[in-house]
Formats: C-alpha cells, structure tokens, sequence
C-alpha cells in the first residue's frame, strides 16, 4: 500500500483512487489488495520499459552492458542496461530489466542477450557496443559471450567495464602490501 501511496503522488487519477477507497478501515471494500497494486506496479513497469524501447528504437544505434547480481532470494539475476544517444545528442545510460540467469557458460548467456533483444524487438544489427566484467566466459575473444556476439553484430565492439577491472586492479594491489595481507 505505502508503495501505491508513493506513486499516488505523480499519479492524479491515482491519487484520487487511494483517497476513496484506500485504508477506510475493516468491512470497506478498497479493491487495494497486494494482488491489485503488484498489478499496478507491473503496468507501471510495462509502461516504463515500453518508453524505454521506444527511445533506444528511436535512437537506431545503442550498446548493452550486462552484470550479474544475486537478489534477495540469492538466484542470480543478469541486469541489462542500454546505452544510446538521445535527440539532444546526449549519451543516456538506461536500465530495461533483469533476466534470471541461466549458467556461466557463453552460450547460455548469449542465448540470453538474443531473447532480451528480440523481445524487445530490438534488432542486434544496431547493437555497437558491449561491456562486461573481464571473466573468460563473458571477455573471451574466441569463445566468451562477447565472441558470440561479435559473430551476428561484428560492429558490438567489446569494451572491459572499468569498474570491474578498477576492483582487480585494487585487489591486486592491496595483495602486493605485505602489511595489508597481514592486517585483513
């Protein structure tokens, strides 16, 4: 409820539901239960990603960084994130989804990658760039998914994520300091 609430805020037709019907008390009817505004939130995402699509489409070309995180329940999810130019000329970073993964094996996520941008209808010919962590399965120039991927879009140039490699570089680093081994 405190969520519907929330959006209430933005929302005036919103907003005007949750006045009239919204927490009332035991033996009113509100047609608020978690079922009704989990309903809402998924239209409000579908709505959201739609626009999302719209503008990567409208843009023509784009590029995709992918990561993998565990969620709350510790499955693994992969997170996918567009980048493309807006009208302004102005480079935008775009979260669409999150896809539980299925394995750590190139094929499998390339397999992936293709489903996402299909159902998105998001054609990979227009795909140029692509950013990953340095792991062998996802950086691999012959067999990593970047490889894959480069077979169907030669364009989708791989470029390490920095972030990644700035975290290696520090662990190595740090792993160098003998005082530091010895304090951690």
């Amino acid at each position: 409820m405190m969520c519907l609430e929330l959006i209430a805020e933005f929302d005036p037709f919103l907003a005007k539901h949750v006045s009239n019907h919204g927490n009332h008390g035991k033996g009113h009817t509100n047609y608020l239960s978690h079922f009704t505004y989990e309903e809402f939130i998924k239209l409000m995402a579908v709505k959201v990603q739609n626009k999302v699509v719209e503008k990567i489409i409208r843009a023509r070309y784009f590029s995709i960084s992918i990561d993998s995180t565990p969620d709350i329940g510790h499955i693994d999810q992969l997170s996918f994130i567009f980048r493309y130019v807006n009208s302004d000329g102005l480079p935008v970073e775009r979260f669409l989804c999150f896809f539980e993964n299925v394995g750590h094996k190139s094929q499998n996520m390339a397999d992936a990658v293709f489903s996402i941008l299909k159902k998105y209808n998001l054609d990979i010919l227009y795909l140029r760039g692509q950013s990953y962590d340095n792991a062998k399965n996802i950086s691999g120039v012959y067999s990593g998914l970047q490889a894959r991927i480069c077979e169907v879009a030669p364009l989708a140039y791989f470029i390490p994520c920095s972030a990644h490699s700035l975290n290696l570089i520090g662990s190595y680093a740090a792993s160098c300091c003998k005082e530091a081994n010895s304090f951690f």
